[in-house]
């Protein structure tokens, strides 16, 4: 109940970890997961942790309540309404829960709630089955999905999203019969002089418009793309151009100044990655923009801005460039890559 207090008073989730004392994944857990540089980061800065032993009163009571049936156990839980969010128990070191998954499960579960929005109800989806399946955000047995629920349980912006869909939907669908309506109808035309048989002249004729009119949407497209790249902020210019040094060690470098960090990329994917503590925040965009991901490079490179946000509540990175990535205590954060 203390706990729960202080995290809902802190506006932070409650994280909890029930543990026994004779199960070897519970002390792998605290060596591998919870003295991790990046959870201890994450979890200082979005949570209240609250760890207790199984067989303790407050144990017991927790597990009657929230019906725990396997160890170690986490879960998420809201402060404001004792809401279970998320919760994942029994797995085995056969399967065991990386720091990296962990990371990965607390960042999106930072990104998808919010304490600025109104508390929603446990839902399903986030309750991992007994056994040590899984849960959440994708952990062990893989991503499951909030069950549905009936329209009048929805709110009202809720109702008017799954309207939009709805409506989406039909539209495509509808496009996609006329389309295959063209497809089948075949447009004969009277044979003579207007019809089928067309003269070579006006075939020709043809031929030479439809080049011309290639020909001029090359140049446009070429006209566009420079005016695209005169479009180039000074910023991205320079982040495009910048050398970002290789990935440090402390045998190169001779120093322990080494900031690791995790990036979550638009496509959902995360990179580790060692930072010399003492370069500036820019150099961390430079990285980003020229990221050996084709679809990502091209798109810094034609001048589409993006922002990395860190620390919690999200905090743009953007008016602290200049400063070094250690004295911003970057050291392992999780930053997210958002496109605008």
């Amino acid at each position: 109940l203390g706990a729960k207090n202080f995290a809902k008073d802190a506006r932070r989730w409650l994280l909890v970890n029930i543990q026994t004392e004779d199960d070897f994944a519970c002390h792998a857990l605290n060596r591998d997961v919870w003295h991790d540089e990046l959870v201890e980061n994450l979890v200082r800065e979005g949570f209240v942790f609250w760890q207790i032993a199984s067989t303790s009163p407050e144990g017991m009571t927790y597990c009657q309540r929230y019906k725990v049936e396997g160890y170690p156990h986490i879960a998420i839980i809201d402060p404001r309404t004792g809401s279970l969010l998320y919760r994942k128990e029994g797995w085995t070191q056969v399967n065991p829960l990386t720091s990296e998954q962990f990371v990965e499960i607390a960042s999106d579960f930072c990104s998808r709630h919010s304490f600025d929005k109104l508390p929603m109800p446990a839902r399903h989806g986030y309750a991992a089955a007994a056994g040590g399946s899984g849960g959440g955000f994708g952990m062990g047995g893989g991503e499951s999905r909030p069950a549905k629920r009936p329209v009048h349980e929805l709110s009202e912006q809720e109702q008017l999203e799954a309207a939009i869909r709805a409506s989406m939907q039909d539209a495509s669908g509808e496009q996609q019969s006329d389309d295959g309506d063209d497809d089948e109808v075949q447009v004969l035309e009277d044979n003579d002089a207007g019809g089928i048989g067309k003269s070579i002249e006006d075939e020709t004729s043809t031929k030479s418009t439809g080049q011309e009119e290639n020909d001029n949407d090359n140049n446009a497209n070429e006209e566009e793309k420079q005016e695209e790249e005169s479009k180039l902020s000074p910023f991205t210019t320079e982040i495009l151009s910048m050398t970002v040094p290789t990935e440090p060690t402390t045998t190169t470098t001779g120093q322990a100044n080494i900031a690791k960090v995790q990036l979550r990329m638009p496509n959902g994917k995360r990179l580790v990655r060692k930072f010399n503590g003492d370069l500036p925040v820019k150099v961390i965009y430079a990285f980003c923009a020229q990221l050996d991901d084709s679809n990502i490079r091209e798109d810094a490179k034609a001048g589409r801005a993006f922002e990395l946000k860190a620390k919690f509540p999200p905090v743009d990175l953007m008016p602290f460039v200049e400063d070094s990535i250690s004295s911003f205590g970057l050291s392992g954060e999780a930053i997210t890559f958002l496109w605008k």
